[in-house]
């Protein structure tokens, strides 16, 4: 199982030597984004989803919850995030509790097949189809839990050019045996079969590699009392491994956004 973690709230206290809701904005964008590009991915998301007050958006694969919080601080919209991972949404919830977001946000423990909700005015996922093997049925399921016309935003990580795949361990996968790469082509075609009409489909693969060496620099220069390496298992070696990869071309990341 490649998420093991627990307890994830009390360890970040412990490495800052303070109370989670003392945090700044910024310290908390290093840690609750479990994901390349941080919060300016988020940023790039955004506007494709079309939210706004009234509203409320579905994160399949929520993590630590820094996505939902960011997309409800910035639209006003409501948000729900889901993941299979129980510690995940602890963590998410107590996380959102001490952002004073509750009200507006809040986190379910169930794969997306399983949620009783449904009508949602939009979804995302945030590198999160890694770990999935039937990507079909995965995005057909959370399809199902939207209503017509709701927009989808992926963020997702995808199997480059290089015929090799990158060096374990990996983020999304310790030993590889949850890992499951498609190209960006390929998902693209696969979130398409699954009920969705495509808007934009782009390769931020660019991006993202401006955004690691930039975060070296930073981390190199200025290391924060706690980062998202630190919370995770072998989570210094996951990170430099997945930057190593982007820049062979072992892994791309794309990004789309699709309306039901």
């Amino acid at each position: 199982m490649t998420y093991t973690e627990s307890d994830i709230v009390r360890t970040v206290e412990q490495l800052a030597g303070q109370d989670v809701a003392k945090l700044s904005r910024q310290e908390l964008d290093g840690i609750d984004q479990f994901h390349a590009g941080g919060p300016q991915a988020v940023d790039r998301l955004i506007p494709g989803l079309r939210l706004g007050p009234g509203m409320t958006a579905l994160d399949v694969g929520s993590g630590f919850g820094g996505p939902a919080r960011q997309i409800a601080r910035t639209t006003g919209c409501g948000v729900v995030g889901i993941d299979i991972t129980a510690a995940y949404v602890a963590a998410a919830a107590e996380l959102t509790a001490a952002a004073d977001l509750s009200d507006r946000v809040r986190f379910v423990h169930t794969p997306v097949a399983d949620l009783a909700e449904g009508g949602f005015d939009a979804a995302l996922t945030v590198h999160v189809q890694m770990n999935v093997a039937d990507k079909r049925a995965f995005y057909t399921d959370i399809a199902a839990h939207l209503r017509p016309g709701a927009r989808l935003a992926v963020f997702e990580v995808c199997q480059g050019r290089r015929s090799t795949p990158p060096q374990l361990p990996l983020p999304w996968s310790l030993d590889g045996s949850d890992s499951f790469l498609t190209t960006g082509d390929a998902l693209c075609r696969t979130i398409e079969a699954a009920g969705f009409d495509l808007v934009e489909w782009s390769d931020d693969t660019a991006w993202v590699g401006e955004w690691f060496t930039a975060l070296g620099k930073r981390l190199a220069t200025a290391p924060p009392a706690v980062a998202l390496p630190a919370l995770l298992a072998d989570g210094p070696t996951r990170m430099l491994n997945y930057a190593i990869a982007l820049s062979e071309g072992a892994v791309t990341v794309h990004r789309g956004t699709f309306t039901k």
